[in-house]
C-alpha cells in the first residue's frame, strides 16, 4: 500500500534501524507518520509498510495466522569449535586428526567459512584446550598421538 493511502488508526511495519516493528499510526503530518509501537513508545518515521489483509476465505483455512510483524531471522552459524564437533561425528569412530585437519574437515563439509582470521587453527586449539579444562567431559580430547585431537 502507498504511503499516501495510510489512515489515522492503520496497523504498519516500521523499519528501525535494522529491526522492522509493528506500530499504529496515530497521526499523519507533512508526509510522515506519528506512530505508536506495541510497547507505547511514540517517534516519527517516514515510511510504512502495510501488511496484506487475508481475505475472507484465507482466514478460515489458517487456524494459527502468522503475527503481523514476522521477521526472517538469519540463521545462526556454527562456531569454528561446534563445526568440527559436528564434522568430527561424522568420522569413523577414534578417527585422531591435528588442528589444521580438523578447520580442513569442517571447511569440506561446509559447517564452517573462514573469515579471512590468520590463525584459525590456534583459535580451535585454544576452544578445545578451554573445554578441556572447564567441562567435566569434553566432546573433543587429546589423542594418544602427539598433536592429534579426537571426539570425547
Amino acid at each position: 500500500m502507498a504511503n499516501e493511502n495510510i489512515e489515522v488508526g492503520t496497523r504498519a511495519v516500521a523499519k528501525v534501524g535494522r529491526n522492522e516493528i509493528s506500530v499504529e499510526v496515530i497521526a499523519v503530518e507533512n508526509g510522515s507518520f506519528l506512530v505508536r509501537n506495541d510497547a507505547g513508545r511514540e517517534f516519527h518515521v517516514a515510511h510504512l509498510t502495510v501488511p496484506p489483509m487475508p481475505s475472507e476465505s484465507e482466514e478460515d483455512d489458517a487456524p494459527n495466522p502468522a503475527p503481523e510483524c514476522a521477521v526472517n531471522q538469519p540463521e545462526k552459524k556454527l562456531s569454528l569449535f561446534e563445526a568440527v564437533v559436528t564434522a568430527l561425528q561424522g568420522e569413523p569412530a577414534g578417527t585422531a586428526l591435528n588442528t589444521r585437519e580438523l578447520v580442513a574437515l569442517a571447511v569440506e563439509k561446509g559447517l564452517w567459512q573462514p573469515s579471512g582470521a590468520k590463525t584459525p587453527e590456534q583459535t580451535l586449539y585454544s576452544a578445545i584446550f578451554r573445554e578441556n579444562s572447564t567441562k567435566e567431559n569434553p566432546r573433543i580430547v587429546k589423542s594418544d598421538k602427539k598433536g592429534k585431537f579426537q571426539l570425547g
